[in-house]
């Protein structure tokens, strides 16, 4: 796939109003989104943004009460094996590996668009293995939702909380991503024990995670999010640049790896 890669730098004034426009990657704490390599448009993402604001205010959400989209989230998932960071069977013939920052409206797009035919058509028939890297690429409630997220892992069950988090984002370091927001999102996955996780988010465990997440990143030069490899399960580890962040660009590729395994 050919292109140059188009980084987007996303305030919150354009995200209330306009799609960002494109701009050189900053050095400290700024945001690169695959949009340009990926063919996603700016008016694709602007849907995106606009369905999350529309979805309700993070501040709606609370402990104890509905989270919007867990119903819907808790049915794709069900019955299919978690262990930490990956989803599905170990044993599976293919590997999809999804390098992602929780507050990333293109992930979150992809999470929507791509991620329950992937899991409905190859995870939960054993032919694909799903793993999520937590990087913390936008700041400080980025690294705030990793940590969450990985000890949540903990319990094997990172990617309900990944997915609830998707569907509820607020506007990139704008102070939502606090105590009561993630009690609220892990407190609506049944079986997770949210005191638990809170305990353990500074956890060595936890810590590795988030660590061997930036070394991989580093030593694939990963410098966008969502980046993915995939590859056939036990061979060395390849770039994937989908054309775009549906379910379709991500299928042909899967097909092919999974036809030469047979």
């Amino acid at each position: 796939m050919g292109g140059r890669l188009l980084r987007y730098k996303t305030s919150v004034s354009a995200r209330r109003s306009a799609p960002p426009k494109p701009t050189e990657q900053r050095p400290t704490r700024t945001r690169a989104y695959q949009v340009g390599a990926l063919l996603v448009t700016v008016a694709g993402v602007a849907v995106v943004l606009i369905s999350i604001l529309a979805g309700g205010s993070t501040s709606d959400l609370a402990p104890g009460k509905p989270v919007p989209g867990a119903a819907k989230t808790l049915r794709l998932l069900d019955g299919i094996p978690q262990h930490g960071t990956a989803l599905g069977n170990p044993r599976a013939p293919v590997t999809l590996v999804e390098l992602g920052d929780l507050q990333c409206p293109a992930c979150a797009q992809f999470s929507e668009n791509a991620l329950p035919q992937i899991v409905g058509d190859y995870v939960r028939t054993g032919k694909l293995l799903l793993v999520f890297r937590a990087l913390d690429v936008i700041g400080k409630e980025s690294l705030l939702a990793a940590r969450m997220a990985l000890a949540v892992g903990r319990q094997n069950r990172l990617f309900e909380f990944n997915a609830l988090m998707y569907g509820n984002q607020g506007l990139e370091n704008d102070g939502y991503v606090t105590e009561k927001y993630l009690r609220a999102l892990a407190g609506a996955i049944p079986g997770v024990d949210v005191n638990r996780a809170l305990a353990e988010r500074r956890s060595a465990a936890v810590r590795g995670e988030l660590s061997e997440a930036k070394q991989l990143a580093s030593a694939l030069h990963v410098e966008s999010t969502p980046s993915f490899l995939l590859y056939r399960t036990g061979s060395p580890r390849r770039r994937f640049q989908p054309s775009t962040l549906d379910a379709s660009s991500f299928a042909k590729a899967v097909q092919r790896l999974l036809a030469e395994a047979n």
